[in-house]
């Protein structure tokens, strides 16, 4: 049963208060730990901070692949090595995962790591297993591209091809901000802390009566 309070907010039959989570960029550092792997290959000079001024990697100085062949090479290989299981988590997120919990929201892990084929199994493991580990509730985990498919009251991603279907059909979404998606209007956050928390929380009570 949907609380009164929340009724503004329900998503489906019986969700409601639901935020759609992305992982890379949102919650962990893939740049980061792409690169990682490619300095203990030596495949990158640990000195070379590549840029990411674009979403698609392979378009940004200082990335040692020029194609998006080279870079799904690159990705597969990493991926085979637990790739996902071992990224650092940004800062805050688990404390912020935890605050949002406790003030009833569902929190919905959406990601599209399922678009390399060959290595599902432990594409899902590896994610599960990185979640736990760094202590970041969540309710249900979703791999899917068509997020736009996947209904919410509230959506964190950073890439801007999801931002913009998502807002296309109607969805709330906050940015995560990262130099890629800066073309893009508001509302967004930068960084996860308290600050942010409330600023999530108060767009959850707004949204729905807008």
């Amino acid at each position: 049963m949907i609380p009164e309070r929340y009724e503004s907010q329900r998503v489906g039959l019986n969700g409601y208060r639901v935020l759609n989570l992305d992982l890379d960029g949102v919650c962990a550092d893939y740049m980061g730990g792409l690169r990682d792997y490619l300095v203990r290959h030596d495949r990158m000079d640990p000195s070379i901070q590549p840029s990411n001024e674009s979403y698609a990697l392979y378009e940004n100085e200082g990335w040692p692949f020029s194609s998006p062949a080279e870079y799904i090479a690159v990705h597969k290989a990493a991926e085979a090595e637990h790739l996902y299981a071992t990224m650092r988590p940004l800062p805050g997120v688990s404390e912020a995962m935890k605050t949002l919990a406790a003030a009833h929201v569902y929190i919905r892990v959406v990601t599209h790591r399922l678009f390399v084929s060959g290595q599902h199994r432990m594409v899902v493991a590896d994610t599960a297993q990185w979640l736990d580990d760094n202590d970041i509730p969540y309710m249900s985990l979703c791999f899917t591209g068509l997020k736009d498919s996947v209904q919410a009251t509230v959506h964190i991603d950073d890439s801007p091809a999801n931002i913009e279907s998502l807002r296309a059909v109607g969805q709330h979404v906050v940015i995560f901000d990262q130099p890629y998606n800066r073309h893009l209007p508001g509302p967004r956050i930068e960084v996860w802390n308290d600050e942010t928390v409330a600023l999530l929380l108060s767009w959850f009570d707004r949204w729905p009566q807008e």
